[in-house]
């Protein structure tokens, strides 16, 4: 199997914003703001760790579809913000554990 990594501004776009989380310098607030919503979301493990879930305000998928993500690349729960190699999210309310 052959896997090519064929644009590389995806990559600068990551890098970007984690220099700038790490820096303190990231707008939260503005993320917060414009990020489409991931409501029921997990974790998955495929190919990559990915998280999967309900979406609201994707600019390209319809709202209420259940979505795999791209490849997970910060998560903090805490703040409710996560990073893909695409795009931001916020984080909704989490999927409870089946059996519990």
């Amino acid at each position: 199997m052959t896997f090519v990594f064929n644009d590389p501004g995806i990559m600068r776009r990551v890098l970007r914003d984690l220099e700038h989380l790490e820096a303190g310098v990231l707008n939260t607030a503005e993320i917060m703001a414009t990020a489409p919503l991931l409501e029921d979301h997990r974790l998955v493990l495929g190919w990559c760790h990915a998280m999967k879930g309900i979406v609201t305000g994707h600019p390209l998928l319809p709202d209420g579809n259940e979505v795999v993500t791209s490849q997970l690349i910060y998560m903090n729960p805490n703040i409710g913000l996560a990073r893909t190699l695409s795009r931001w999210y916020r984080l909704g309310t989490l999927r409870p554990k089946q059996g519990h």
